[in-house]
């Protein structure tokens, strides 16, 4: 692995790429180069004389953040971070959950917080969340706080995310198996149209 001190230019990235196919031998092998959304790189990759392709699971995991920052969900996610944040970063709101969860006969677990630049993460808390609805509302009726608690309506909202995001989170962790890349690119092909109809059936 080669690595740098600064972000490289587009010249650099290139030059580099030349240097290491020609080490490795196969310069006159490679036909497609794939590379991340980054600028430098996809500046570099149409200075290469191969076709270029973009990688479908990064322009995936970069364009989810922007779609949920500029939805219908963005205020119940919010309100979601709050009532996570508030049973999770206070050990005795914990253990209050952890005993309501035993009540109802449910495994004790944990809430998970997630990071707004985390999609992924955003689906595991909302997965968790709903996962532990009745213990939740059943800790939070029995302390003063000063949450807004989810309404129906938004407990509905968190249920039809979900389903939206774990096609994508299927997909991604596709993509990036590694023993799903050795199958050349003729494999990255199916998950593509799988997103797009487990998308559509979820809107229609």
């Amino acid at each position: 692995m080669l690595t740098t001190d600064t972000r490289p230019s587009a010249d650099a990235c290139a030059q580099l790429f030349l240097y290491v196919a020609e080490a490795w031998g196969v310069q006159q092998k490679i036909t497609t180069l794939g590379t991340d959304s980054a600028r430098n790189t996809i500046a570099a990759a149409r200075k290469l004389p191969y076709k270029h392709m973009p990688c479908v699971a990064h322009m995936l995991q970069r364009s989810i953040p922007v779609c949920l920052a500029d939805s219908g969900f963005r205020d119940t996610l919010a309100k979601c971070r709050k009532i996570v944040g508030h049973l999770k970063h206070s050990p005795a709101n914990t253990e209050e959950l952890h005993q309501q969860q035993n009540q109802l006969g449910q495994l004790t677990e944990s809430l998970i917080q997630d990071v707004p630049t985390r999609w992924n993460l955003s689906l595991a808390m909302i997965s968790r969340v709903l996962k532990n609805q009745e213990a939740i509302k059943a800790t939070l009726s029995r302390q003063k706080h000063k949450l807004t608690m989810l309404t129906t309506s938004e407990w509905d909202k968190l249920h039809r995310l979900e389903t939206i995001l774990e096609p994508c989170r299927y997909v991604t962790e596709l993509l990036g198996d590694i023993s799903f890349l050795l199958c050349g690119v003729a494999c990255s092909l199916p998950p593509v149209p799988l997103l797009g109809k487990s998308l559509k059936d979820v809107f229609v």
